[in-house]
């Protein structure tokens, strides 16, 4: 007569296994992933700081915004002559008042030469392709006049942000930006002329 006393084993699932297998091994798991967050979070910051550490350090003139909303807080808002969307962009069709609302979102090399102060660097061409060698700025068209670079606001001292505004107004702030090879852009310093 045969034994009933045998219970029947069903078989573990794979994913009862890798439960398992966390169980068994906690700690390596918990370090594993606060070892990745941290990585993660070490790579986004040398990433943002990539133009500061090996770009090359050029001289751009600011130019005024609407003073009512200049400041929020102590940061001043920043823009630049390279900062509006020109009325063509190599490699975009037409021109921007018939296709303005179509070139938001896009990405726009802006080439950078210098001024005849020779402290100073202005845009020369604006195109949708990187340009192979020179100084450029990466940006892209968020609106329908305006491009950013990552570089229209800084923070100031408590208390000086009036002498900021006063320049920028007048005409005498630049800014000191960092550039990489690739265009990404980071900004400095600002300077009163």
């Amino acid at each position: 007569m045969p034994d009933r006393s045998t219970a029947v084993v069903e078989p573990r699932s794979r994913l009862d296994d890798v439960l398992a297998w966390i169980k068994d091994h906690e700690k390596f798991v918990l370090l594993t992933a606060v070892a990745f967050q941290t990585l993660f979070l070490v790579v986004m910051i040398v990433l943002h700081l990539m133009p500061l550490l090996i770009g090359k350090t050029i001289l751009v003139r600011v130019t005024p915004v609407d003073p009512r909303s200049l400041f929020q807080g102590d940061y001043v808002v920043l823009s630049y002559e390279f900062s509006q969307v020109p009325e063509t962009i190599e490699g975009l069709p037409g021109s921007y008042w018939q296709q303005g609302h179509e070139w938001t979102g896009r990405t726009v090399y802006v080439t950078l030469v210098p001024e005849p102060d020779g402290r100073h660097w202005r845009a020369q061409k604006f195109s949708i392709y990187r340009p192979p060698d020179g100084t450029y700025l990466q940006g892209r068209i968020v609106s329908t006049r305006r491009i950013v670079f990552g570089i229209e606001s800084f923070y100031v001292p408590e208390g000086r942000g009036f002498e900021y505004e006063r320049a920028m107004l007048d005409r005498r702030l630049s800014a000191e930006i960092a550039v990489t090879a690739d265009g990404r852009a980071a900004l400095r310093s600002l300077q009163i002329e």
